[in-house]
């Protein structure tokens, strides 16, 4: 019976990653075209989430959204937990105001999927000190500019999930600096749905229900650099609090 299961998740699974690739394909020409642009960034944008809606119908998972009543003036810095390759298709189903991603260099390089990321959204080498900083610096320009950015404090996927990684330092010194507010958002069992644990192709993941919580955002404007580590206790405190 569990070899069953587990074949079937395995179907499931390549049946997931073969929708993503259809959208892909279908989507392409006009991606390429709006994602070439700032200009038209914003629609671009928005046929980003009508395909990670798409995806997300297609493949048998649905979702559930808690929010604050309302959401602070942007630019604010969105910093979820990571544990699925689902939670970007999730953010962008979820999160309606406009931004951009920072996402691992290693995504660039990926055919096809590396259209995203040639101008659109923004890639950082977490091995390159130099890099990183320069990344940063990028952040910080679209926040200036009126931008959401979306960074996982984790740096990558939790094999342990629910459990969080350690965070990184990079998006609370950020939104200290630019005087942005931090939104930290909880993908309750994202990792139950798509697993993402390394040399484990047949795992039990299969369609589901994900839950999506958006928390109220945390302000900072009474910090100064040296309360980094602070926010980012309290931020992660507060993803912590719904898994």
């Amino acid at each position: 019976m569990k070899i069953a299961s587990a074949l079937l998740s395995v179907i499931w699974k390549c049946y997931f990653f073969i929708v993503i690739l259809i959208s892909i394909l279908l989507l392409y020409p006009i991606l390429f075209f709006l994602l070439q642009n700032q200009k038209y960034y914003q629609r671009g944008f928005h046929l980003v989430r009508f395909q990670a809606k798409a995806i997300l119908l297609f493949a048998g998972i649905r979702y559930w959204l808690e929010e604050p009543d309302s959401l602070p003036p942007t630019p604010y810095i969105i910093c979820p937990n990571h544990t699925s390759y689902l939670d970007i298709l999730l953010i962008y189903a979820t999160c309606n105001q406009f931004f951009v991603f920072l996402g691992k260099k290693e995504l660039g390089s990926i055919p096809l999927f590396n259209i995203y990321f040639k101008q659109f959204n923004l890639l950082v080498d977490r091995n390159n000190p130099k890099a990183s900083s320069l990344a940063l610096q990028q952040c910080a320009e679209r926040l200036k500019k009126g931008c959401n950015v979306v960074i996982f404090p984790e740096g990558t996927i939790s094999i342990r999930a629910p459990q969080l990684r350690p965070f990184k330092n990079g998006a609370f010194k950020l939104a200290i600096q630019e005087k942005v507010p931090i939104l930290p958002v909880t993908f309750t069992n994202n990792y139950t749905i798509v697993s993402a644990k390394p040399n484990q192709f047949m795992d039990h993941s299969k369609p589901g229900k994900a839950g999506v919580i958006i928390h109220k955002a945390i302000s900072t404007n009474d910090m100064k650099l040296e309360d980094c580590v602070l926010l980012a206790n309290k931020t992660r405190e507060v993803i912590e609090s719904k898994l």
